[in-house]
């Protein structure tokens, strides 16, 4: 036992512990608000809410839960929870305790479901927070605000198809304590079920302290108790390891969980004590968890398909079952999405794809996503792809074979997509899916860069097209690595709008100087944006989504208004789009009630409602659409968005 000690004095408390010496010592000892630390609520679930109580909670619920991609749940969320350290055989603590207390809403968009695995994005969106330390001491405000802003930090999940968890992804530069404390959440809040609820069931499952055995029990057809029953397993540095029989954990834990139809959590309330004891002469630690959750509303969110791979390069992925903090292996990730899956058999599954159009999408997107794994795990494998190209497999299959070697960006995947945009004997849109892949390749190499320039001044105008847009991709993936080859191909790429000799070639360059996020961009972009030629103005609209300066905000504003061309102006939307919307609700709602044109009235529609959640004054303004807009179409529009339940949703996979 001596040999483990150092490491399970963090284990109990590993989700807030870790990293705490740091925020006690920011504690605002002269500004004490309470006379003590109020003791923590007993262990008893809160009263149900009233509003969970009538038909609506008790409607029979479906066989299967529900795991549809792009669905948003939005809950209301408070948590409380105390941490305490104690001395052996004492009752003096042998660190002060802490409360953390929040309130705000919780949101669980799923973006992937797959046979094995389903991939969430977790948004916490506070309303309040405090951390206080026991004696009257609470963190200083600038401290508080700082792990406010972490907390705050969208993060994601991987389950599996029962609902447990089993990693964790965080942007790699979230503070040990914020990711501490989310952890808790998800690990508090998951529920666990294997098909329909049943009389009563077991369920292994995880959390920070590591693996658990938990029991179910239906009160009701669609109300639940959860207990944990007794932890099997430890986290340590070395992975999930069976209890050391030194160690005594103590857990009492109950929670209420109301479903609904779709076996998603209506509303959840639980309390848990976890006492630790970790043998002879080490402290005893304890935390009290109180935890609630309330359905909001369930909405489409289109942005969350893609959203994890997007923003894998800045993830740090860790099982549930870690300790906070612990280095993770980079690879970890590829090898749970491998399995024991072969080039051979992802080539298989893309040669046979299911005829069903959302089967098939599945599975190419599991495919994609396994040969990302294989490629980055065995870079060489990439190296095959260019055989099955010219074996001449269907261009919806070869797809996410190309996606695949452009999300691993390896030097060996760069030089099969540089070849593959090269080989006259494949298909054009094979050629094509290439070079649109090696624009968004994280690490461009040159012999990729100068392919693309190649392809750009070559004479298939797809290519040619692709290739230009994809040169803007590829100097705002360098900025990072080489400043001086991303400059040098934004300056290349104004030399060629200033030769350009039509609008359609001047649009064209545009696009792709917007791709590039550089400052050194933007003159040519305004001035764009002042053409006489509708179409180069469009394209200056869709060039500025990018550039985050208030001054674009007002000058899309100003087009959206006042520009006579309907495709301008719908162009002006679709930037919308890609920034924060509240500077531009006032060109928006303007638009929305006075712009002549259909198409740009639904667009906005669209707009406001994908982003309903996050815009409070978007219900009024789809409110105001659903019954005054002149096109009935449109009012419908506005509808659905204003009451998303009332719209068919399809079967879940």
């Amino acid at each position: 036992m001596s040999g483990n000690r150092a490491w399970l004095l963090g284990v109990p408390l590993v989700v807030v512990l870790l990293g705490l010496g740091g925020w006690w010592a920011t504690t605002d000892q002269g500004k004490p608000e309470d006379p003590s630390l109020a003791p923590a609520p007993a262990l008893q679930p809160a009263a149900r809410p009233e509003s969970q109580t009538g038909t609506a909670a008790t409607k029979a619920p479906a066989s299967t839960r529900a795991w549809r991609p792009g669905s948003l749940y939005r809950y209301a969320v408070s948590s409380d929870q105390d941490i305490t350290l104690r001395q052996p055989q004492s009752a003096t603590p042998a660190m002060p305790g802490m409360r953390f207390q929040l309130k705000g809403e919780w949101d669980v968009g799923l973006i992937s479901a797959q046979e094995e695995r389903i991939e969430a994005r977790v948004h916490l969106r506070l309303a309040s927070f405090s951390a206080s330390v026991e004696g009257q001491q609470r963190l200083a405000p600038e401290v508080e605000r700082a792990l406010s802003l972490s907390l705050a930090t969208p993060f994601f999940i991987t389950l599996d198809r029962t609902g447990a968890v089993k990693f964790v992804h965080f942007e790699r530069e979230l503070d040990g304590l914020a990711q501490g404390l989310l952890r808790s959440m998800v690990a508090s809040t998951q529920f666990v079920m294997a098909g329909a609820p049943r009389a009563s069931w077991e369920a292994t499952e995880f959390d920070s302290t590591g693996q658990y055995l938990a029991a179910y029990r239906l009160l009701a057809p669609a109300r639940v108790e959860k207990t944990k029953r007794h932890y099997t397993h430890m986290a340590t540095p070395q992975g999930l390891a069976p209890l050391d029989p030194s160690v005594q954990i103590q857990v009492r834990s109950l929670s209420t969980i109301e479903l609904a139809e779709d076996l998603w959590i209506r509303s959840l309330e639980g309390a848990e004590t976890l006492v630790v004891n970790m043998g002879e002469g080490m402290p005893e630690a304890s935390t009290t968890h109180q935890v609630s959750l309330r359905l909001l509303d369930r909405l489409e969110d289109a942005s969350l398909l893609g959203a994890m791979s997007a923003r894998q390069a800045s993830l740090v992925t860790q099982a549930l079952a870690s300790l906070v903090g612990q280095a993770p292996d980079p690879m970890e990730h590829y090898r749970q999405v491998l399995g024991n899956r072969r080039f051979e058999d992802m080539v298989q599954d893309l040669r046979s794809l299911p005829q069903d159009e959302k089967a098939r999408d599945d599975a190419r997107t599991a495919a994609l996503e396994r040969l990302r794994a294989l490629f980055m795990l065995q870079p060489t494998e990439a190296l095959k792809v260019s055989d099955i190209l010219r074996s001449g497999i269907d261009p919806i299959a070869a797809s996410p074979m190309l996606g695949a070697l452009s999300a691993a960006s390896t030097p060996e995947a760069v030089q099969v997509l540089s070849r593959t945009i090269e080989d006259t004997t494949l298909s054009q849109p094979v050629r094509t899916d290439a070079v649109a892949a090696l624009g968004m390749a994280e690490a461009p190499t040159q012999e990729g860069v100068d392919t693309l320039w190649r392809t750009a001044q070559g004479a298939t105008p797809e290519l040619r097209e692709t290739a230009t847009l994809a040169l803007g991709n590829a100097a705002m993936n360098l900025q990072d690595e080489d400043t001086g080859r991303a400059g040098t191909l934004v300056e290349k790429l104004s030399a060629a709008y200033r030769s350009a000799t039509s609008p359609e070639q001047q649009a064209l360059v545009l696009r792709a100087l917007g791709n590039t996020h550089s400052a050194s961009a933007i003159p040519l972009i305004l001035e764009g944006a002042r053409s006489t030629s509708a179409q180069v103005r469009a394209a200056a609209a869709v060039a500025l989504r990018f550039y985050p300066d208030p001054s674009m905000d007002r000058l899309l504003s100003e087009l959206l208004v006042t520009d006579s061309a309907p495709e301008v102006r719908k162009s002006v939307v679709f930037a919308c789009s890609f920034r924060a919307l509240m500077p531009l609700l006032p060109a928006l709602q303007r638009a929305l009630q006075s712009d002549p044109a259909d198409t740009v009235r639904a667009e906005i529609v669209v707009l406001l409602g994908r982003n309903r959640a996050a815009v409070p004054q978007a219900e009024a303004l789809l409110t105001w659409s659903s019954q005054h807009d002149r096109s009935a179409d449109i009012r419908q529009a506005a509808l659905s968005f204003l009451q998303p339940s009332a719209r068919p949703l399809p079967p879940a996979p």
